[in-house]
């Protein structure tokens, strides 16, 4: 959505919305409002193979083969690509003939995650997942938990594999619990008059909550 539909949409909903509601939403949009995810990961050596089996073949790319991914996942762009080239990035890709219905990025250093804004600095021994991609046509075949996991088995013992997931996102929190990941932490953005702040907390892994 550009910015004049994003403007015409707030202003439809100030018009249907009561005083009261119009000032929360004015609050929320202009004033403050935070940005939250949660931190979810575990040890390579501790990754869980999902029950399903996976038919189709995983591998896992470097930067040459970077721009084949590209028209095969909407919600890259070609400035993605650039970047993850210029990081310790690799992706993770499922093939089905000559279709990649299914692709997952790994990357550290200084890594840029849209969601929140800014950027994070993950160490080389962290193994950061984002923009992963799975086609609606293989929908529910595990594809995105498979990916991780063999991305997982092929590192070492003591490094660690984590995403940034949202709350309301149940349904991958669920894959991700499913393969041993676990919440171990937050990270939030909040948004003060336009100005923008970042913070995050660490804790223990905590119990599973979908499963």
């Amino acid at each position: 959505m550009n910015e004049a539909a994003a403007s015409a949409t707030r202003w439809q909903q100030l018009r249907s919305s009561s005083v009261g509601d119009a000032a929360r939403l004015v609050w929320r949009k202009a004033v403050h409002r935070t940005v939250h995810m949660g931190r979810f990961g575990t040890p390579t050596s501790a990754s869980t193979p999902p029950e399903r089996p996976c038919e189709l073949t995983i591998e896992v790319w470097g930067p040459d083969r970077f721009d084949d991914v590209l028209p095969n996942n909407p919600h890259l762009t070609v400035d993605d690509i650039e970047h993850f080239r210029r990081q310790q990035s690799r992706v993770i890709v499922i093939t089905d003939g000559d279709r990649i219905p299914a692709s997952s990025w790994m990357t550290n250093g200084s890594v840029y995650v849209h969601e929140l804004q800014r950027h994070l600095e993950v160490p080389r021994t962290e193994h950061f997942s984002c923009r992963s991609y799975v086609d609606p046509d293989y929908a529910g075949r595990s594809l995105m938990s498979h990916m991780i996991h063999h991305y997982s088995t092929l590192q070492p013992d003591g490094d660690e594999t984590w995403g940034l997931v949202y709350d309301w996102n149940v349904a991958s929190v669920r894959s991700l619990e499913r393969i041993g990941w676990r919440r171990s932490g937050d990270y939030w953005t909040s948004y003060w008059f336009g100005r923008k702040s970042g913070g995050e907390r660490r804790y223990p892994p905590k119990p599973p909550t979908t499963i």
